[in-house]
């Protein structure tokens, strides 16, 4: 079975839209921020690097190169901890690999402080398999087009990545190039037809796309940091029963004369068979921070919209909530067709330093919009510039409509948050509810910032 290729959704034409590592790796490093940046996002905790796999109980054997590493994977038993030296392993293309429930096959690095490096990935039909501390270095090949995926998981069952860096390249081709050399290429991580996929606590910077996510099911995403991408975060197609949670997705690099609209999270039903459903989207802090705007919760069904399904592609059970999005695109919380959906207790907040270059201030401040059509709506407790109007059967409650433009009003940014306008973008203590204004203790937005200075 080949994977599936990335299809594009048919996005919203509203407007061409234009770090610290834990990692000591050399080359090239995108997005950084001052070091304290974690520690202002209290709450926000899960962000932290996650412990590495207890010391191993069952057999060890120690890998030094690709082929011993894929006869290992490929022979090992369950419970077998693989632990690989340092140095950059080109290609690693497990097929069959099965641990079990209670013993997983593992593989850490054999030094934490000089990871292994897998330059490419391919695991196929494999079981209850943990990557621990990995880094994964896609490393650009003109030979590459900007849909190539380096890693990937298809068609396994129970595979969990966690503590990874996975590290992108920039495209490289003739310099006159305006709009793709030297911007992230490819995909970080593409997992198709599989089950029981973990990612936590890891990192992905410095592709096209983070991540894309098709036809697959128990999923669990969580306390990640994506950024520096290109064009989109994360994209998700037919997927379902899923915790989107804790993530930190942030400052993309993109040309200013790119005409891509790029999107933090992204979910598309286009020549999909299933919608996606039994969805929370839960804790993600989306900031724009000193790159350009992206639209951020973007959830278009095309299948509906464009007359080629009906009801049963709608989008089903759908959570979004507690939510921090600093950004300049109209789209902060966009979802299509859906039955069944909860947007509540989500804070949206204009980052102006990302604006584009027309005079459309409407066009530049999040806001939440569902289509009219969509069953089973509650949408309550959020602060957004604007929220939808009722339609027949929508529960709409308690929602303030913030802005930053008109200063008599008491909606605006300046009686709201600590310095939400005029303070650092990457800095998340600028966004904290004021703990002398009306948000401090009132249950609206999202509580992580309802904290004192």
């Amino acid at each position: 079975m080949t994977a599936a290729p990335v299809v594009g959704p048919a996005r919203d034409q509203t407007e061409d839209c234009s770090t610290m590592s834990r990692f000591p790796l050399s080359g090239p490093r995108h997005g950084g921020w001052h070091p304290g940046r974690r520690t202002v996002l209290g709450a926000f905790a899960a962000l932290c690097a996650a412990p590495l796999c207890a010391a191993p109980s069952g057999p060890v054997i120690d890998v030094a190169d690709r082929d011993s590493l894929l006869e290992a994977a490929q022979t090992a038993a369950p419970g077998t901890t693989l632990r690989l030296a340092p140095g950059f392993y080109t290609a690693f293309k497990p097929r069959g690999a099965k641990g079990t429930a209670d013993r997983p096959i593992t593989l850490i690095s054999a030094d934490p402080a000089d990871p292994a490096r897998l330059g490419y990935m391919l695991m196929d039909d494999c079981a209850h398999v943990v990557l621990d501390g990995l880094v994964f270095d896609y490393r650009f090949d003109p030979a590459h087009n900007m849909n190539f995926r380096p890693f990937t998981v298809r068609a396994c069952e129970h595979v969990t990545l966690t503590g990874c860096l996975f590290d992108g390249d920039d495209m490289r081709s003739d310099q006159a190039d305006p709009v793709y050399h030297g911007y992230g290429w490819a995909l970080g991580l593409s997992l198709t037809s599989a089950r029981g996929i973990t990612l936590r606590d890891s990192e992905l910077r410095g592709f096209g796309r983070g991540m894309v996510v098709e036809d697959c099911h128990d999923l669990t995403i969580t306390g990640n940091e994506l950024h520096s991408m290109r064009i989109d975060g994360m994209n998700f197609a037919r997927v379902s029963d899923m915790r989107l949670e804790n993530n930190h997705i942030h400052d993309f690099r993109r040309s200013p004369k790119d005409k891509g609209h790029p999107d933090m999270i992204q979910f598309w039903t286009r020549r999909t068979t299933a919608p996606t459903r039994r969805v929370a989207i839960r804790g993600n802090l989306l900031n724009s921070g000193l790159g350009p705007l992206t639209q951020s919760i973007f959830m278009r069904n095309e299948e509906v919209d464009t007359g080629a399904a009906g009801r049963e592609m709608f989008y089903r059970d759908l959570l979004i909530e507690q939510n921090v999005i600093i950004n300049a695109h109209l789209h902060g919380i966009t979802v299509g067709e859906t039955l069944g959906l909860t947007i509540r207790n989500n804070t949206l907040i204009h980052n102006a330093r990302s604006d584009g270059a027309a005079d459309n201030p409407d066009l530049y401040t999040p806001r939440i919009t569902v289509k009219e059509s969509s069953e089973q709506v509650r949408i309550l407790r959020n602060l957004a510039y604007v929220v939808p109007e009722p339609a027949a059967g929508w529960e709409i409650a308690d929602n303030v409509p913030i802005q930053d433009r008109r200063m008599a009003l008491s909606t605006y940014y300046d009686k709201l948050f600590v310095n939400a306008r005029k303070g650092d973008p990457q800095d998340l203590a600028a966004f904290r509810y004021r703990q002398d204004g009306p948000l401090a203790g009132a249950g609206l937005g999202a509580g992580w910032l309802d904290v004192a200075e």
